[in-house]
C-alpha cells in the first residue's frame, strides 16, 4: 500500500472514530424522534381499512390496549433519549427492548408497518455500537432543565396535535370508557391524560430531586486520610483546601490521587470549593473529572473562589466567569507598624500588652492547647453575636479540625480570651475561624493578626490571607454585566443584610493587596442562582441564611 493510500486510510479512520465517538447523541436524537413519533401515531387516528383489518383479528380491548402502551412506550423513549445522550449502558438495552415493543405494539393497534419498520431498523442500527456506551447505568437519566423542557414541549405538542384532530368529537364522558373501535377519539383521551400525569409527575420529581446528593456526602475515613496527606505535603495547596478537612463537602481525587477538590451538592448545582489542592500537572485533568461527573448526574459543574491562576483552565472546560468579590492579603515582607495608617494598630498592641496579653501559635501536636476552654469562648462569642455555626466555604468549631493547623490564641494572665485557625498553604497562611470572648479588651482581634502577620513573616510565609470581601471590587457601570452591577448595588446599599464594606473597610487597615475570586460555571446555569446555592450551603439552608436558625 503506497503512502498516499495509507494517509487517505487513515483520513477515514479518524472520520469513523469521530462519528463513533458522537454515535451516542445521535442515536439520542433519534430515539427522542421515535419516541415523538409512538405518541403523535397514538395521539392520532389510524388507517381506517388497517384498523378493521386488525378488529377482525382481535378483541377490541387488546386493541385499544396496545394504543394505549404505545403511548406509554413512547414517553419512556423520550426520557431514555437523556440517557443515551449520555452513554448510559442501561439506556441502551431498554432502548434496544422499547424499540422492539413499539415497533409490535404499532402493528397491533393499527397495522402501522410503517411505523414498525423504522422503529425496527433504529433498534438494529443501535444494537451493534453497544461499545459507545460505556457508562454504568442509569436508566433513566436526571433530566437537565433544557431536557425536561424539551421533553414538556413535546407533550404539549403532541396533546395539542391529539385535540386539534378531534376537535369536532363533541365531549362526553362516556369518551373515556367507550373502546377504540367505538370511537378512536376514546384512546386519545385516555393516552392524553396518563401521559400529561406522567410529564407532570417527572417535572417536579426533576425541580426537586438533587441528582448525586445523597451518594456525595462526607468523606469516607479513608477519603479523608487521603486528602489530609496531600494538604499535609503542602505541594500545590492553597490555605482554603483545608475547609476539606472539616468533612462537611464530598472528596473528588484525580485520576493520580495526587490532587483533590471538595465540592457539595445542591440542586442541580455541584458547587466545588477554592481550587483543586496537590500538583499544577493534575489540576486540568481534575477539573475535567469533576466537570464530567456532575454532567453525568444531570448536573451543572460549578467552581466557587477560584483566583486568577485558574481562569486559564476554567476557560479551556468552557466555563463562564464572573467576578464575586476580593480576598485581602498581606505581604507579610512588607508589613510594618510604621505611618500614620497604622496607628490604630500601633494602639492596640501597645495597650493590649500593657495589659498583660500575649500571642502564641501552637503547632498541632504541640501542648498548651485546652478544647475545653475554646470551646467556652466560642459559644459565647456564638451567643453574644446571636449566630450559628457556618459551614461548607468557612470554618466552624470543631476539636478535629482546628487541631490539624496552627492555631493563635491570646492570653491575658492565663486566660484565653481570643482564638484564630491559621491555614497553611505553599507559600503562605490564611485565617478562618476567629473568635474572641464578649467583655476581651477592645482591639484584641487587630492584636492577633498584627502579631500572626509576624509569626508568619518569621516563618518564611510570604502571603498572610486575611479572608474574603464579597462583592467587593465589582463596578456598576452602565457596560457592565447585569451580574457585577446588581452585586455592586448590593456591595454599596446591603449593609442591612450583611457589612459588606464594613468588612472591607476593617481589613483595609493592614493594607493589604486586594486579588480577585471568581465563580465559573456552564453558561447555560445562572450565576447569581449558583450564589445563592453558595449562601444557602455556607449558611445551612433558608432559616441560617434569613438568620432565623438557633
Amino acid at each position: 500500500m503506497n503512502r498516499a493510500a495509507g494517509h487517505k486510510l487513515g483520513r477515514w479512520g479518524r472520520l469513523a472514530a469521530l462519528v463513533y465517538e458522537v454515535s451516542p447523541q445521535i442515536f439520542a436524537a433519534l430515539g427522542f424522534l421515535a419516541g415523538g413519533v409512538m405518541i403523535a401515531s397514538s395521539v392520532t387516528p389510524a388507517f381506517p381499512g388497517r384498523l378493521a383489518w386488525v378488529s377482525e383479528a382481535l378483541p377490541p380491548v387488546f386493541i385499544d390496549l396496545s394504543h394505549f402502551a404505545a403511548s406509554v412506550v413512547g414517553f419512556l423513549m423520550l426520557l431514555l433519549a437523556a440517557g443515551l445522550w449520555r452513554r448510559r449502558q442501561g439506556a441502551w438495552l431498554a432502548a434496544i427492548v422499547l424499540l422492539i415493543v413499539g415497533a409490535g405494539l404499532s402493528l397491533l393497534k393499527g397495522l402501522d408497518w410503517e411505523e414498525a419498520a423504522e422503529l425496527l431498523l433504529l433498534a438494529a442500527v443501535l444494537w451493534p455500537c453497544r461499545r459507545a456506551f460505556d457508562r454504568r447505568s442509569r436508566l433513566f437519566e436526571a433530566l437537565s432543565p433544557s431536557w425536561l423542557l424539551l421533553l414538556l414541549a413535546t407533550v404539549a405538542g403532541m396533546l395539542w396535535l391529539g385535540f386539534f384532530t378531534y376537535r369536532d368529537v363533541a365531549y362526553t364522558d362516556d369518551l373515556w370508557w367507550t373502546l377504540v373501535t367505538d370511537q378512536e377519539v376514546s384512546g386519545f383521551l385516555r393516552a392524553a391524560a396518563v401521559i400529561a400525569l406522567m410529564a407532570v409527575v417527572l417535572a417536579g420529581r426533576a425541580l426537586l430531586s438533587a441528582p448525586g446528593a445523597k451518594s456525595h456526602r462526607a468523606p469516607t475515613p479513608e477519603e479523608a486520610a487521603r486528602a489530609l496527606a496531600i494538604l499535609q505535603a503542602g505541594e500545590g495547596v492553597t490555605p482554603d483546601a483545608w475547609l476539606a478537612s472539616l468533612g462537611d463537602k464530598a472528596l473528588l481525587f484525580s485520576p493520580s490521587g495526587r490532587a483533590f477538590l471538595a465540592y457539595a451538592v445542591r440542586g442541580r448545582r455541584w458547587i466545588a470549593i477554592g481550587e483543586p489542592a496537590g500538583p499544577s500537572g493534575d489540576r486540568l485533568p481534575l477539573l475535567w473529572a469533576f466537570a464530567e461527573l456532575a454532567d453525568s448526574y444531570g448536573g451543572a459543574p460549578v467552581f466557587y473562589a477560584v483566583g486568577e491562576d485558574l481562569l486559564s483552565d476554567l476557560a479551556t472546560l468552557g466555563m463562564a466567569l464572573r467576578k464575586v468579590g476580593e480576598t485581602a492579603v498581606v505581604r507579610t515582607d512588607a508589613f510594618s507598624l510604621e505611618g500614620k495608617s497604622k496607628q490604630n494598630l500601633r494602639t492596640a498592641v501597645n495597650r493590649l500588652e500593657r495589659e498583660g496579653a500575649a500571642v502564641e501559635v501552637i503547632r498541632p501536636g504541640e501542648p498548651g492547647l485546652d478544647m475545653a476552654e475554646l470551646r467556652a469562648l466560642s459559644d459565647a462569642w456564638l451567643t453574644h453575636h446571636k449566630g450559628t455555626e457556618k459551614r461548607f466555604s468557612l470554618g466552624r468549631f470543631n476539636p478535629d479540625y482546628l487541631s490539624q493547623t496552627p492555631l493563635a490564641v491570646v492570653r491575658i494572665d492565663g486566660r484565653v480570651v481570643a482564638f484564630a485557625n491559621l491555614m497553611p498553604g505553599s507559600d503562605g497562611v490564611a485565617v478562618d475561624l476567629m473568635r474572641h470572648l464578649p467583655d476581651a479588651p477592645t482591639g484584641v482581634m487587630d492584636y492577633l493578626f498584627v502579631r500572626a502577620i509576624q509569626w508568619a513573616r518569621i516563618e518564611g510565609l510570604t502571603d498572610f490571607s486575611l479572608g474574603m470581601a464579597p462583592l467587593a471590587g465589582l463596578e456598576n457601570r452602565r457596560l457592565a454585566p447585569v451580574f457585577a452591577r446588581v452585586g455592586a448595588l448590593v456591595f454599596e446599599e446591603g449593609g442591612a443584610l450583611y457589612g459588606f464594606q464594613g468588612l472591607r473597610a476593617y481589613k483595609s487597615k493592614f493594607d493589604p493587596d486586594w486579588r480577585p475570586l471568581f465563580i465559573a460555571a456552564p453558561a447555560s446555569t445562572p450565576l447569581p442562582l449558583a450564589l445563592l446555592d453558595v449562601a444557602l450551603l455556607t449558611s445551612g439552608g433558608w432559616l441560617g441564611m434569613l438568620g432565623l436558625k438557633r
